[in-house]
């Protein structure tokens, strides 16, 4: 199979490629030069609610075997590998834009109630639950 290159020649700015040099000389630098601008670090959101605090993680690509998830001294560390996909058959490859590798994502959690934390893995993303303690939960007071 042949692969060409597509333009528009119709849009506005047809044949206008600001980062087409950049890709060029990146084609010839040692890839251990941009090692840490191309490493793997999966998106999180983290949120909260009136009960519990939320982690949500994206990880297509990976299953749930793919992740750990531990707590030690009042740190939640996600962690993993995500492997490459693609096998080298005499192949050439024109981009690779998707990325790979060990990720460690850590956050600092107090006031939670440890033995009750849940994770549930879902089309590609990660949800760990982490229910509040009594003592951080909001209490309401009354006025007489």
């Amino acid at each position: 199979m042949l692969l060409t290159k597509w333009k528009d020649e119709k849009h506005p700015v047809a044949g206008f490629d600001p980062f087409g040099a950049l890709s060029a000389f990146d084609d010839h630098l040692p890839s251990t030069l941009w090692n840490e601008a191309r490493s793997f670090l999966p998106p999180v959101d983290v949120s909260e609610k009136e009960n519990e605090y939320v982690i949500t993680m994206e990880a297509p690509g990976m299953e749930k075997d793919d992740i750990r998830i531990e707590l030690e001294d009042n740190v939640l560390t996600l962690s993993g590998e995500k492997k490459e996909s693609h096998e080298e058959k005499n192949e050439r490859l024109y981009r690779l834009e998707r990325r790979y590798g060990s990720f460690t994502r850590s956050f600092r959690i107090r006031g939670v109630e440890a033995d009750k934390i849940a994770a549930g893995f879902k089309n590609g993303v990660l949800t760990v639950t982490i229910p509040k303690s009594e003592e951080v939960k909001p209490k309401k007071i009354s006025i007489r």
